[in-house]
């Protein structure tokens, strides 16, 4: 960056700080140069506001060639952002309050603030968060490979860093079991086990006000709190009417802070994997029940394995209205299969039951690239 732009009196920066409205252009400012972030520090609050919103589109993370570095891709603007980020090389396996969660061949799972890692910049010492590793399975029936990528969602209910406290973290790990662990406890106390009963196998979870809301493939929803390290045996969906053909994948989705929806995506396998159906679901919460609906009206869904978010559509130009972006998740079936991860990516339009592709061609070549499915995030620069 020529130092002229670096010279900018900081009203002018101020100005432009003002204009910035998407998480993308927040991003792209902090990293310009050192003026121009501490002008950033110096509009902090801003920046808290927009990332502590849980109605910002998400950006995909989609990992290159070299394993640790990152491109950061923007669906609403249809391109990949100049910069990158650089982290250390471990699974992703969740994403939540702005963190990424991943863990690493010997169980350890480490919360990762990916945008303090961008490339060429000085790392801080409170971006990674180490926590204990989690029991690994038998080794007569797993390997290390195996035991790793067994844990298909990770979920945080605070921040872990500015409500350190009230932070829990929860995993669905090894067939669809739960497993959870107080950030203030983790010297001294290791990972709690929960629901281990083998016939249980929980896709998806989100936490909502005091509790954590988990839902089974066929849609069955249950809520617990961790106060009683137990799951609450109040069933709120049986959900044993939804038949597919097809593999189904459920995933939550919240609004407004208080109301669940469900979407259910069916698979079929050929050479690759395809997305053949989506099934759209509100929770009627008097009646202990899933409503289908046809609609989203406003609303766009992001879903992914790691996270997903609803957002109201006509707030950010490019975002399509009733329609879902799906990213590409872990099957259990094809796990991550090698040169095929760029295959199911897709837009669902609600009111014309299609399918479209959402990238660009830039886009779409690194996907073809990664090892790694893409991640989506919601940015959030403690600066």
């Amino acid at each position: 960056m020529g130092s002229d732009w670096a010279c900018l009196p900081k009203h002018l920066l101020d100005s432009i700080l003002e204009k910035i409205l998407s998480p993308s252009g927040c991003i792209r400012f902090n990293a310009v140069c050192m003026p121009w972030y501490c002008v950033a520090q110096d509009n902090k609050r801003k920046f808290e506001e927009m990332y502590s919103s849980c109605h910002n589109p998400p950006l995909p993370l989609i990992q290159t060639a070299k394993k640790r570095d990152w491109n950061i891709y923007s669906p609403m603007e249809d391109k990949v952002l100049g910069l990158q980020l650089n982290f250390p090389k471990k699974r992703l396996c969740g994403s939540s309050k702005g963190w990424l969660i991943a863990m690493n061949m010997d169980l350890v799972v480490t919360l990762i603030n990916p945008f303090l890692w961008i490339k060429g910049r000085k790392k801080r010492e409170d971006s990674l968060i180490d926590l204990p590793p989690l029991a690994r399975l038998p080794e007569r029936e797993m390997s290390v490979q195996i035991n790793c990528i067994l844990v298909i969602k990770a979920t945080m209910s605070t921040d872990p860093i500015l409500d350190v406290d009230k932070c829990i973290v929860l995993v669905i790990h090894e067939h669809g079991k739960l497993a959870f662990i107080r950030l203030k406890d983790k010297d001294t106390s290791p990972w709690t086990y929960i629901d281990q009963r083998r016939n249980i196998q929980y896709q998806d979870v989100v936490h909502v006000g005091d509790k954590f809301y988990v839902v089974e493939e066929w849609g069955r929803l249950s809520s617990f709190d961790i106060a009683t390290q137990s799951i609450s045996n109040k069933q709120l969906v049986a959900g044993d009417y939804m038949e597919f053909d097809e593999v189904v994948k459920a995933y939550i989705v919240v609004l407004n802070d208080n109301e669940l929806w469900m979407v259910q995506r069916g698979f079929k396998f050929n050479t690759g994997r395809v997305t053949t159906l989506v099934r759209i679901f509100k929770l009627n919460s008097d009646k202990c029940e899933w409503v289908e609906t046809k609609t989203l009206g406003d609303l766009a869904f992001f879903l992914g394995d790691n996270f997903s978010i609803s957002v109201k559509a006509s707030n950010f130009p490019g975002c399509m209205p009733n329609c879902i972006y799906f990213n590409y998740d872990y099957d259990r079936i094809n796990s991550y299969p090698k040169n095929r991860l760029s295959d199911d990516y897709c837009v669902y339009n609600v009111e014309s039951r299609s399918f479209s592709q959402p990238y660009t061609r830039e886009a779409k070549k690194l996907l073809e690239k990664t090892m790694q499915p893409s991640f989506w995030v919601v940015p959030t620069l403690r600066l």
